[in-house]
This record gives structure tokens, C-alpha cells and sequence, in this order.
């Protein structure tokens, strides 16, 4: 996931403060030095750099070391306070108009066609903001975009306008908007084409698309994959258009992020959204606090929480607890918390939202096949089997499990191994939640009372 190196060099950097009583300059030194360094392998821009090293240095010298803390804990809290500076500070929250038109432009290939989808998904379908959206193709260079851009409006069944047979975008905006009126869309979403680089041409050309239109959002829409040149590009768009936002897109790559990081910092551009993955519904409201918190290694609970009821009600939750607490966790139910989980995002990027969890990629790969191989086994398997695993032993289910299946013993002995030790960790979970208190990440377990 983009900001993964970012995240896992920052974390080594703030565990080498060691002073216990005051911070000095002396004592942070090496921190500072560290940060500065992965900042910049980060492709964060030298400026932003600059900036946030003085902040720190500024708000850390002569901060005492609470006796309840370690130096790394109080360094790590300045950190982030800073690091959510930089990303903007706060949500950019939606200001819905009477009738909303919004233009996305920037560089070919930063995902505009499939954010388009994806922001109407998300304002008609997740938020309910809005209850008839069309979508418009205005890229005229590139066909491909145009009949993407269709097959994704049938998919999501919304409006689509599209003019095939000329390449006058002025005339193709000016009609769609015609045609939203009178089909009383609410919502005009407009896809612009894109270049490798600006120019004076297109540059002319959303200008002239503004004019027309007169959207009531501009947004800015950039590849986390992008390096420091795209703070330029954003520069030219936000003088030549004035830019509302910007939403970045694949932040599930393995990008340094560091050059849409700096956005916020640089040249002033608020980040509205950010896209997680390649699914429509990969869309979500950008947390400068929660990414801060992703990007330091300290989790990101408040998202995952709200992943979790969009993917299960409250009843499916409370019955899951239930079974639990009573120990009837079944094979059944580890089928349905598969199931959940791929709801939720790739097995990584739920990790990394995880206080403390370190996993590598290596580690999430094995862990996304082994769900993928066990959820195939439990499909061979009876209901009674499902209820009652330990009769799986029986040689004849067993083989007839397996033949079904086409998975070799060990994978159904590991399925074995594993359920059977993670339902010695609920009636252990379960205990303790019984008695009023509720595992921590350190393995210990606090009072919940």
C-alpha cells in the first residue's frame, strides 16, 4: 500500500529517541536526521521538508519526558500532530448545490475516467446525496475512455451522455448540460481529457469546459505514484482553473506517496478523497488524522470500525458475539468472517489499520491464499460438518472432503490446526469478556467496565 516504506522507515526513526528526561537538540538529532532522510526517499518535497523538520525541532526541544512515557512515545505524538498539518488538517466535507456539476481534470493516466464512477457510487449510492447523476464523456482523444466511461454508467445503472461523432467539446459540454436539464439529472459529473504533460491546448480547452459549465467543484485528480513534477502540474492547473480539491488515486499500490502527501503543504490544495483499491466502492473520504496515524504505524480503528457496519449490520455483529461468548464459533461462521473480510479491502490494508501489527508482504500473501484455499475446503464440507468439525477426523469425510475439494491433505490439516487454536482464543477472549474486560494489543487485557 502507498506509504508502506514511508511508514516503516518513520516507525525505525522515532524508536531512536532514548532521552528520559528532556528533550534537547542533541537528544533528537539522530530522529531528526532519520525523518529528514525518509522523508525526501519518500519523494516529499523539499520545501514540505524543511518546513516540518523546523516544526518539530521547534516543538520538541525542552518538551519533558512524562515518567509514564518513553522519549519515542512523546517525540511520536509531536510527529503526528505535525504530519496531520501537512496532509490538510481536517475532512473536507461535500457541499452539495441545488444542481451539482463537478469537473475532473489532470494527467492521463491518474484514474480520472474510473474516479468519476467512483465518486458518483459514492455520492448517489453511499451517501445518498443525490438521486439522478449523469455522467459525461468530454475526452474525446481517447475513445477507450469514452466507452469505459459508458460501460461503467450501465454497471452502476446511471445516465451517461456521450457525442461519438464530433470531437468539439465545447459543443459536446454545452449539450450535455441541455440534456441534464431537461432530464433533470442533479448531479453532472464531468471526465475531461488528459495529457502526459499540460499544455497551451488543453489548457484552453478546460478553460473553455469551465466557462460553459461553470462547475461548482474542481477537482484535481492525481496518481500516488506520481513524483515531485505533479506539484507543478497541480500549480498550473490551480492557476488556470482554480482548483476545489483533489482526490488521489491507488493509494493500495506500493507508490511512495510522498509527492501527493505533499499537496496540502505545498501549494495549498485540500485532499477531499482518496481511492484504496480498483472496485467502484474503493472510495473514501481522506482523514488527514487517521492517514498520520496509518503512515506512523499506530492504526487507523475509527475506519475499520465503519468498514465493519458497512459490510454487517448490528444483529449479524451482536449474533457473531454471541456465538462467541457461548463457543459455538463454527466453520460456518469462519466462512462468513472470510466473506466479511473481503468485503472490507484486501487482507493488507485491514492490517495496516491494526495498531502494532507489523506484517510483511510475504506474510499478507500467504495469509490471502490460505483464506482463498480454506474457503474452498469448507465448501466440500456437509452443514453437519460445518457445525461439528471434530468429526472431520473420520477417515471417509476426510477423503471425501478432500476429493471434492482437490486440496491436498496438509492444506485440510492446517484448516484443522488453525480453527481448532482459534477457538481456543475466543473461549479465552470469551472468558475475559465475561468478566468485564477486553483484550488489549499488548496482550494484556483491560477492564471494560
Amino acid at each position: 500500500m502507498a506509504f508502506n516504506f514511508l511508514q516503516s522507515k518513520m516507525t525505525k526513526a522515532v524508536k531512536k529517541a532514548s532521552s528520559k528526561g528532556m528533550l534537547s537538540k542533541e537528544n533528537i538529532q539522530d530522529v531528526i536526521s532519520e525523518i529528514r532522510i525518509v522523508l525526501l526517499e519518500s519523494d516529499v518535497n523539499l520545501k514540505v521538508v524543511n518546513k516540518f523538520i523546523e516544526s518539530i525541532t521547534e516543538k520538541a526541544i525542552g518538551q519533558v519526558v512524562d515518567v509514564d512515557r518513553t522519549a519515542s512515545q512523546t517525540i511520536l505524538k509531536i510527529i503526528n500532530n505535525e504530519l496531520v498539518k501537512i496532509l490538510g488538517g481536517e475532512v473536507i466535507e461535500w457541499k452539495k448545490q441545488i444542481e451539482s456539476i463537478v469537473m475532473l481534470v489532470g494527467l492521463q493516466g491518474s484514474g480520472k475516467t474510473t474516479t468519476v464512477a467512483k465518486l458518483a457510487s459514492f455520492l448517489v449510492n453511499k451517501k445518498k446525496l443525490y438521486k439522478k447523476p449523469l455522467l459525461v464523456a468530454l475526452d474525446v482523444y481517447r475513445p477507450a475512455a469514452i466507452d469505459q466511461l459508458e460501460k461503467l454508467s450501465k454497471t452502476l445503472m446511471m445516465d451517461f451522455y456521450a457525442e461519438k461523432n464530433t470531437k468539439d467539446v465545447k459543443k459536446i459540454a454545452k449539450n450535455a448540460i441541455k440534456f441534464a436539464k431537461k432530464n433533470n439529472n442533479d448531479l453532472i459529473l464531468l471526465d475531461t481529457a488528459g495529457r502526459l504533460q499540460t499544455d497551451d491546448k488543453l489548457m484552453t480547452e478546460l478553460e473553455d469546459i469551465k466557462q460553459l459549465t461553470k462547475p461548482s467543484e474542481i477537482i484535481f485528480v492525481v496518481d500516488s505514484m506520481a513524483g515531485q513534477e505533479i506539484l507543478n502540474v497541480a500549480e498550473i492547473f490551480d492557476k488556470k482553473l482554480k482548483l476545489t480539491s483533489a482526490i488521489i488515486t491507488k493509494l493500495d499500490s506500493d507508490a511512495k506517496g510522498g509527492a501527493a502527501l505533499s499537496l496540502s503543504s505545498a501549494i495549498g490544495l485540500k485532499i477531499m478523497f482518496i481511492g484504496t483499491g480498483e472496485k467502484i466502492s474503493n472510495l473514501e473520504i481522506f482523514h488527514p488524522d487517521r492517514q498520520a496515524s496509518r503512515m506512523l504505524g499506530l492504526g487507523d480503528i475509527e475506519t475499520l470500525t465503519e468498514r465493519a457496519r458497512e459490510v454487517s449490520n448490528e444483529n449479524d455483529q451482536e449474533k457473531m458475539m454471541r456465538k462467541i461468548i457461548s463457543g459455538k464459533y463454527d466453520l460456518e461462521d469462519l466462512v462468513e468472517s472470510i466473506s466479511q473480510m473481503a468485503k472490507m479491502g484486501n487482507l493488507g490494508s485491514v492490517a495496516k489499520m491494526l495498531p502494532g501489527m507489523n506484517i510483511n508482504e510475504n506474510q499478507i500473501n500467504s495469509a490471502e491464499k490460505k483464506m482463498i484455499i480454506y474457503n474452498i475446503l469448507i465448501s466440500s464440507m456437509t452443514q453437519k460438518e460445518k457445525k461439528n468439525p471434530k468429526i472431520l477426523k473420520h477417515p471417509k469425510r476426510k477423503d471425501r472432503v478432500l476429493r471434492g475439494s482437490g486440496r491436498p491433505v496438509q492444506d485440510f490439516n492446517n484448516l484443522l490446526r488453525d480453527f481448532e487454536k482459534s477457538q481456543k482464543q475466543m473461549k479465552e477472549m470469551a472468558k475475559y469478556i465475561k468478566m468485564g474486560k477486553m483484550p488489549n494489543m499488548s496482550g494484556g487485557f483491560n477492564n471494560i467496565k
